[in-house]
C-alpha cells in the first residue's frame, strides 16, 4: 500500500465525531412547492474545479457498480470492511462503534464515506485499477466525494417531489439530515428555507 503521512495541508484525520457542515454559498430564489412549503431555489457554486468534482464522481460509481448496489442504504460499512479484490485496506483502530443518536445518528457512516475515501487514495493497487482521484484531498472534497457515495445524484433526481426533503432523503439514504440539505442544494433542488447557512467555502 502507499503512504500518505499528511494527506494536504488544509486535510484532517477523519472520525465520527466529526460532524462539520460542508457549507456552500448559494444564490437564493424563493419558490412555492405544490404542498404550499416555502422552499429555496438553489443554484450551486463549488469551489472544487469541474474536473475533479468529474474524477470524484467516477470513482462513487465505480464503487457502487463494483459492489452492485443499485438502491440506498448504500452499505458503506461492507465496502470498508471487504474491500473489493483486496485493492485497499483500512486500519481497524480507525473504526469505530459508536453509535450517534437523535440528528447524529447517521454521521457514523458518513465518516466511514470519507475514510474510504482516504483509504482508496492511499493505496497504489487502487490506482492502478483505475480508482484514481486527487490526493492530497481538501476536506471538501473529500465530503463531496461522501455525498457522491451515499447519495447518487440519479437515485436523488429520482424520487417524488414529495420525498426530496431533508429529512425523507436523510432516513431513505441513512445520512444526517444537515447533508442531505447540501446533497440536494448542490444538485440544484428546492430546499426548506432556512435550512442552510450560507458560508464561502
Amino acid at each position: 500500500m502507499g503512504s500518505n503521512p499528511a494527506g494536504g495541508a488544509h486535510d484532517q484525520k477523519p472520525g465520527f465525531s466529526d460532524q462539520t457542515i460542508l457549507r456552500r454559498s448559494f444564490r437564493r430564489n424563493r419558490v412555492s412547492l405544490p404542498v404550499g412549503v416555502v422552499a429555496i431555489e438553489t443554484t450551486p457554486q463549488s469551489s472544487i474545479p469541474e474536473e475533479v468534482r468529474q474524477q470524484i464522481e467516477h470513482l462513487a460509481q465505480a464503487l457502487l457498480e463494483r459492489y452492485h448496489v443499485e438502491q440506498p442504504p448504500v452499505p458503506v460499512e461492507r465496502m470498508l470492511s471487504e474491500p473489493s479484490l483486496d485493492l485497499w485496506d483500512v486500519d481497524p483502530t480507525e473504526l469505530s462503534v459508536t453509535i450517534g443518536h437523535g440528528l447524529y445518528r447517521y454521521a457514523p457512516r458518513m465518516a466511514q464515506a470519507r475514510l474510504l475515501y482516504r483509504a482508496i487514495c492511499d493505496s497504489e493497487s487502487a490506482r492502478t485499477h483505475g480508482l484514481n482521484v486527487p490526493w492530497p484531498a481538501s476536506r471538501h472534497e473529500i465530503k463531496y466525494f461522501a455525498r457522491n457515495l451515499m447519495m447518487p445524484a440519479a437515485w436523488v433526481r429520482a424520487l417524488p417531489e414529495s420525498e426530496r426533503t431533508p429529512d425523507a432523503v436523510g432516513m431513505k439514504f441513512q445520512v444526517p439530515a444537515f447533508d442531505a440539505v447540501t446533497r440536494l442544494a448542490e444538485l440544484g433542488l428546492p430546499i426548506p428555507e432556512g435550512s442552510v447557512t450560507d458560508s464561502d467555502v
